[in-house]
C-alpha cells in the first residue's frame, strides 16, 4: 500500500535557464509529458531560483550550466545546503562539457547535452523520478522499521542464530531443541543463501537493527515468495547477516543488482559506506558456520571500488572443477585473448576500423557468452574500455561522441544486465567512432549554423518553425536556437524574417508578380501581414516601393 502511495505522489521539478524561451519551453515539455509525475516550476535567474527552491523544496532541478552572475554549479551548491538530497540534472552545450564533467564529479546527478533531443532529456528526467521514488520508499521503510523493532523476533532467536554461525550448535538434537519454540525457525533441510554486510563506520545498536529490518523489507519487495520464502537476520561479529530461505538456484546472481541499488541508497540517504558479499549458493544450516567464514574472508580479500563494494563469492576449487562459475578451459581462453587486445591496440592506432571490427568481434563473442559475474569477463571489458578511452582522448572526440551515444556505460559495466548488452554497447560505440572518422577523412562536416541557413534560404516559401528545422537537422530545437543566436547574434526567427523580406524587396523591384504572389513566395500566407512587416523594415509599403522604382 505504501509503495502504491509513493508511486502516485507528485514530485516537484524546477527548471532554471537564463533564456526565457528555453526555460518556458522546458516547463511546457515537462508539464505535457511528465505532468502526472512532477509539479513543474521555472524561472530565468539563479537568484530567483534559490528563492523558489527555499519555498517549494523541489526534488529535482533541471538547470543550464552557464548563467550570468551565478553558474548552475554554484547555484546547485547553495541548494544542497538547503536540501541535501536534491537531485540536479544539468543541460549543456558542447563548449560546456569539461565544466559539467567537473560538476558531475562534485555535486550533480547527471548531465545531458542539448544536442540529444527531447526524448533523451525526458528519459533522463524519468530516470531521476524513479530514483527519487526508490529513495522515498527506502526512507519510508527505514522509518517504519523503527516502529517494528519492538515486534521483532525474541532475543533468544538472535542468540540461537549467533550460536549456529559460530559453530556452537552442530548436532541435529541441539538444533531441534533450539528451534522448537521459535515462531519462524531455520529450516531443517531447506537451503539458506547468505548475504553479509559490513559498515566502515561504527554505528549504534538501534541503527544496526533498523538497517537489518530495512534491507530485509527491500529484498521482500524486490523478489516474490517463489524466490525468497523467508529471511532470517542477525548481527554477528559486527557484520550484518541475512539468511534467505530459497529454492531458486540462480538467486545469487539475481540479487547482485538489487543489492547494488540498496547499497547506493544507504550511502545517499544514511551517508554510510556499506560493503556486501553474496554467497554463490545456498547451504544447509549445518554449513552456515563454514559458509559465513568463507564469505567473511572473501569480503576482506576482494574490496572492489574502495570501501564501497558488492562482492560475489569466488569459490576456489580443484582444477577439474569450475572457478567463479567457469572452467579452467575458460580461464585459458581469456588469457589467450590478451594477445588479441594488443593486436587491437595496434590496429586502432592505424585507424583501420574494418580490420579492427573483425578482430574485435572474436573478443566480443567470448565476452557475451560469459557468466554474469565472471571476473575474467570484467577484466576483458575494462581492457577494451581503456583502449577505446585512450583513442577517444588522443583524437579529442569525446564531445562529438557524447552527442551521439552515452559514454557513462563505458566506465560502468554494472549498467548492463548481461555481458551481451555490454558487447552490443561496445559494437555500437565503435561504429559511431568509425562514422566520425569517415566524416573527418572526407572533410564533409558542415557547421550547424551553415546547415540551418542553407535550409532556410532554400525553403523560404514553406513552413519554417523551430520544430520543423529541428526535425530536419536532427537536433533539439531549443539547442539549435541557442547555438544559432550565439554565433550569428540574431535569432532563427529574426533571420528567417530578414531573409524573407529581403527576397520580397528583390521580387518587388525585379519581377511583375502581384503583391499577394510575392507574399506567398516569401512564405507569408497573409498579404496584409507581409505588407506590415515590409513597411517595418523599409519604411514604405511594397506598392510604394514598386511605384518609386517606376
Amino acid at each position: 500500500m505504501r509503495e502504491k502511495e509513493t508511486q502516485n505522489r507528485k514530485y516537484k521539478l524546477l527548471v532554471v535557464d537564463d533564456e526565457p524561451f528555453i526555460s518556458d519551453s522546458m516547463k511546457e515539455l515537462f508539464e505535457t509529458e511528465l505532468g502526472d509525475i512532477f509539479e513543474v516550476f521555472n524561472c530565468y535567474h539563479p537568484k530567483k531560483a534559490l528563492q523558489i527552491f527555499e519555498y517549494r523544496l523541489p526534488n529535482l532541478v533541471v538547470s543550464d550550466v552557464k548563467m550570468p552572475k551565478m553558474t548552475g554549479i554554484e547555484m546547485a551548491e547553495k541548494m544542497r545546503k538547503i536540501k541535501p538530497d536534491v537531485h540536479v540534472l544539468f543541460l549543456s552545450g558542447y563548449d560546456e562539457f569539461e565544466l559539467v564533467y567537473s560538476a558531475i564529479k562534485q555535486n550533480a546527478d547527471d548531465y545531458i547535452l542539448k544536442t540529444e533531443g527531447d526524448a533523451t532529456i525526458l528519459a533522463a528526467v524519468r530516470k531521476m523520478a524513479e530514483l527519487i521514488r526508490h529513495e522515498n520508499l527506502f526512507m519510508e521503510e527505514y522509518e517504519s522499521s523503527q516502529n517494528k523493532i519492538t515486534y521483532m523476533e525474541p532475543v533468544f532467536k538472535q542468540q540461537a542464530l549467533v550460536h549456529i554461525l559460530d559453530g556452537s550448535i552442530v548436532s541435529t538434537e541441539d538444533f531441534d531443541k533450539v528451534m522448537a519454540d521459535l515462531e519462524n525457525p531455520l529450516p531443517v533441510k531447506g537451503q539458506l543463501l547468505l548475504l553479509i554486510g559490513s559498515l566502515k563506520e561504527k554505528v549504534s545498536q538501534k541503527l544496526q537493527e533498523n538497517i537489518l529490518e530495512t534491507v530485509e523489507q527491500m529484498l521482500y519487495k524486490a523478489w516474490d515468495e517463489k524466490k525468497i520464502g523467508y529471511i532470517h537476520k542477525v548481527m554477528y561479529r559486527d557484520s550484518f547477516v541475512w539468511m534467505l530461505e530459497t529454492g531458486e538456484e540462480e538467486l545469487s546472481g539475481l540479487l547482485f543488482v538489487t543489492v547494488l541499488d540498496i547499497q547506493k541508497i544507504i550511502q545517499q540517504k544514511l551517508s554510510l559506506q556499506m560493503r556486501f558479499v553474496i554467497a554463490e549458493n545456498g547451504v544447509l544450516w549445518k554449513e552456515l558456520n563454514r559458509k559465513y567464514n568463507d564469505l567473511w574472508y572473501e569480503m576482506q580479500g576482494q574490496v572492489l571500488n574502495e570501501d564501497n563494494s558488492v562482492v560475489m563469492e569466488n569459490r576456489k576449487e580443484d582444477a577439474a572443477e569450475k572457478f567463479n562459475g567457469e572452467s579452467v578451459e575458460v580461464e585459458r581462453i581469456f588469457c589467450a585473448l590478451t594477445e588479441k587486445i594488443s593486436l587491437l591496440e595496434k590496429i586502432l592506432s592505424q585507424e583501420n576500423f574494418e580490420d579492427f571490427c573483425i578482430v574485435q568481434e572474436e573478443i566480443l563473442q567470448v565476452l557475451e557468452n560469459s557468466r554474469r559475474h565472471s571476473m575474467y569477463a570484467l577484466e576483458l571489458y575494462y581492457s577494451l574500455g581503456n583502449m577505446l578511452v585512450s583513442y577517444i582522448n588522443r583524437k579529442n572526440i569525446r564531445m562529438e561522441l557524447a552527442s551521439r551515444i552515452q559514454l557513462v556505460e563505458l566506465f560502468d559495466p554494472g549498467a548492463f544486465e548481461t555481458w551481451k548488452e555490454a558487447a552490443d554497447y561496445i559494437r555500437k560505440l565503435v561504429q559511431v567512432m568509425k562514422e566520425l572518422h569517415e566524416i573527418t577523412d572526407q572533410n564533409t562536416q558542415i557547421t550547424i549554423n551553415e546547415k540551418i541557413k542553407a535550409y532556410i534560404l532554400s525553403h523560404l516559401s514553406e513552413e519554417l518553425s523551430l520544430t520543423v528545422i529541428g526535425q530536419v537537422m536532427g537536433f533539439n530545437p531549443v539547442y539549435l536556437s541557442r547555438v544559432f543566436k550565439q554565433y550569428e547574434h540574431i535569432s532563427i526567427r529574426d533571420y528567417i524574417e530578414k531573409q524573407r523580406i529581403e527576397l520580397g524587396m528583390r521580387l518587388i523591384k525585379n519581377s511583375r508578380l502581384k503583391i499577394y504572389e510575392v507574399a506567398e513566395v516569401c512564405g507569408y500566407q497573409n498579404p496584409a501581414y507581409f505588407i506590415k512587416i515590409f513597411k517595418e523594415h523599409y519604411g514604405i509599403t511594397p506598392q510604394e516601393c514598386r511605384k518609386n522604382k517606376m
